[in-house]
């Protein structure tokens, strides 16, 4: 599939986004977001978008995120929460302001829609993990 030119608004160096959808695929997003902002000796953004940002779903999802930063305290970590918006629109909009989008493999046709807009519309490459496996495959912006 041809790509765009991400243009000038891409930040190359800019931190890890995590786009947590649902708390289920979360860990191995995570395992890989925190990975590669290690590696880029970057930040990391985790936000949760969607079913993930409902109150049970989050609380789950920040106990995940915690045990992860232990496991890489170099890497400086923050998280956002945004439920009043559309997943795949908040997640485009911040990945204006980073250097890779790291989101789990689709499991439904909800999350197969997001990641289909975020990878036509993001302005930086896009992370696809594959479930339980803890690597993703990168598809270009």
């Amino acid at each position: 599939m041809p790509r765009r030119d991400p243009g000038p608004a891409c930040a190359a160096a800019g931190p890890v986004l995590a786009g947590i959808l649902a708390a289920r695929p979360a860990e191995d997003v995570l395992r890989c977001a925190f990975a590669e902002a290690q590696r880029r000796d970057v930040a990391l953004h985790v936000l949760l978008a969607g079913p993930a940002s409902a109150a049970g779903e989050e609380i789950l999802v920040r106990d995940l995120v915690d045990r992860w930063a232990e496991k890489y305290p170099a890497v400086p970590v923050t998280v956002s929460v945004r439920h009043d918006v559309d997943a795949a629109i908040t997640l485009t909009g911040a990945s204006r302001r980073c250097g890779l989008v790291v989101v789990a493999e689709p499991a439904d046709s909800h999350d197969a829609a997001v990641v289909q807009a975020l990878s036509r519309r993001a302005r930086c490459p896009l992370m696809i993990v594959a479930p339980d496996q803890g690597h993703g495959a990168v598809l270009s912006a």
